[in-house]
């Protein structure tokens, strides 16, 4: 099994950082975020596929990936050797997240 590098955007990393900043402040567990984005992205780094195809004009090949706890998507593209993080968006949001910028 081949195992990609995980690398974020600009945009990712600032998302999940907020969402980990929102979950220290209002949640007892604060380590879910940090707990349930490590597991995601080793299972993701392995097995990129086996999220969700989701059509966007801007970039392509974008899947996601969700995440129960955090009731959270990854929007993410991924190449032989690259797993690239675009997006931590919550899925109660009414659209979707802009995935054009870096």
């Amino acid at each position: 099994m081949s195992r990609r590098k995980v690398r974020f955007t600009a945009t990712a990393r600032r998302q999940v950082r907020i969402l980990k900043q929102w979950w220290r402040e209002n949640r007892a567990y604060p380590e879910i975020p940090d707990q349930d984005l490590a597991k995601a992205l080793d299972l993701l780094a392995g097995f990129p596929q086996i999220g969700s195809p989701y059509p966007n004009p801007k970039v392509n090949q974008v899947r996601r990936f969700y995440l129960e706890r955090l009731t959270s998507h990854l929007y993410y593209t991924f190449d032989e050797e690259q797993l690239i993080i675009r997006a931590l968006w919550h899925a109660r949001r009414g659209t979707g997240p802009d995935l054009g910028s870096v």
